[in-house]
């Protein structure tokens, strides 16, 4: 056994340990508590001028869009998503494929940051590929798409045909059938059903009435076909009254939700993923969170992609989230990171340092940091943060 000692030692489900020590086996924590306690159980390794912590957890990105990272890097928008979706298009349309080589470059850059599981949302089957062999674990799932009846039958017949795990885009690019099929499927799998929700004013105008800049939008690209009938109502409503949230159930974004959605969310425990870094580039508004974690939410944090963000940083987002949301206490957010994305993910051998969890490890460079300012810190520094990974032996 190895015994890693440092002078802050952050599980994250308890308060920080000064002089703290995490006990590994075979890959496997098997004990965490003061050094002084545990000194005696295997070989010390010394992490001076560190604090120890779980990896980090990303519960939402696009990997395979990596190679349109100009369009993160250009002048953050303004609300318009519809505008911002046909940029992305045309871009996507435009650019020769680099065989997933910026997508591995994005996925090594989280590693070197501290991230050991990533859920990746793609539209290409052979994004699949671009985890395989990876030390970031990644979870992929194919988006549907298709918003017209015939688009969607089209999507359902490629779902049925796919190995991959499948989920839907949104409520307003695809059709309910489509909906209710993509989340069927995730069922009979067991796997989380991750959908792009509430995330603009736009959608939820487009849900009300069928008319506005979607309306627009959908009309230009040739796939309105009436068959779409408005509900009238929220998205998340929306997402109910089809049977689709549930304890399994991600949404991603989650922006504009009423009162009434954020008790809905709670009451099923659904899980829902936090974009502060896309949702600030593409100027669409701050999620409720104080909300929801009232209602006993326990959201995660997600990067989106590098089209709608100019890094893809978990660290980031946090420091994003002290900044939008001051009254949400750091420990709170750092939870978001690691605990509550594993949670959201249906991970539980990671996110907390804790016994029988995997030594998935974290140390960061804080030289001088009290255990009682360690999540103010972490959760404040940013992108630049100095990550190494911890190794059974050295």
């Amino acid at each position: 056994m190895f015994v890693h000692r440092a002078p802050v030692v952050l599980p994250v489900i308890k308060p920080p340990i000064s002089d703290g020590a995490v006990v590994t086996e075979n890959g496997m924590i098997v004990a965490v508590g003061p050094y002084a306690r545990l000194r005696s159980l295997g070989k010390t390794v010394e992490y001076d001028n560190s604090v120890l912590l779980p990896a980090l957890v990303n519960c939402h990105i696009h990997l395979e869009l990596s190679q349109l990272a100009e369009l993160g890097r250009q002048n953050p928008h303004h609300g318009d998503m519809p505008v911002w979706i046909s940029e992305l298009l045309d871009a996507r349309q435009k650019t020769v494929p680099d065989d997933g080589r910026a997508a591995r470059l994005a996925l090594d850059d989280m590693y070197t940051q501290g991230v050991a599981l990533v859920a990746d949302i793609g539209n290409m089957p052979g994004s699949k590929e671009i985890g395989q062999g990876h030390p970031v674990q990644v979870d992929f799932y194919l988006e549907m798409l298709g918003f017209a009846h015939r688009s969607a039958v089209n999507a359902m017949a490629k779902m049925r045909e796919s190995l991959c795990d499948c989920t839907s885009h949104a409520p307003y690019s695809n059709h309910p059938d489509l909906l209710i099929a993509a989340k069927q499927r995730a069922r009979s799998r067991n796997r989380i059903f991750s959908i792009h929700v509430a995330e603009s004013q736009a959608e939820i105008d487009f849900l009300r009435d069928g008319n506005g800049l979607f309306r627009s939008f959908i009309e230009q690209r040739g796939f309105w076909d009436g068959s779409f009938v408005p509900p009238g109502c929220g998205a998340i409503d929306y997402l109910d009254r089809l049977g689709l949230i549930d304890e399994h159930t991600l949404c991603v974004h989650c922006v504009y939700v009423s009162d009434k959605e954020i008790a809905l969310l709670a009451n099923h425990h659904a899980k829902v993923c936090l974009c502060p870094g896309s949702n600030q580039f593409l100027g669409v508004g701050k999620a409720p969170v104080e909300k929801m974690i009232e209602a006993g939410i326990a959201p995660g944090l997600g990067t989106d992609s590098l089209a709608s963000n100019p890094r893809l940083s978990i660290w980031e987002e946090m420091r994003i989230m002290r900044e939008n949301y001051p009254s949400v206490s750091p420990a709170k957010i750092l939870a978001m990171a690691t605990i509550n994305g594993a949670q959201c993910l249906g991970n539980h051998e990671i996110g907390c340092l804790a016994p029988g969890r995997r030594a998935g490890i974290i140390a960061v460079n804080a030289k001088g940091l009290k255990a009682e300012n360690a999540e103010d810190f972490l959760t404040s520094f940013g992108h630049n943060i100095s990550v190494d990974w911890v190794k059974e032996a050295r």
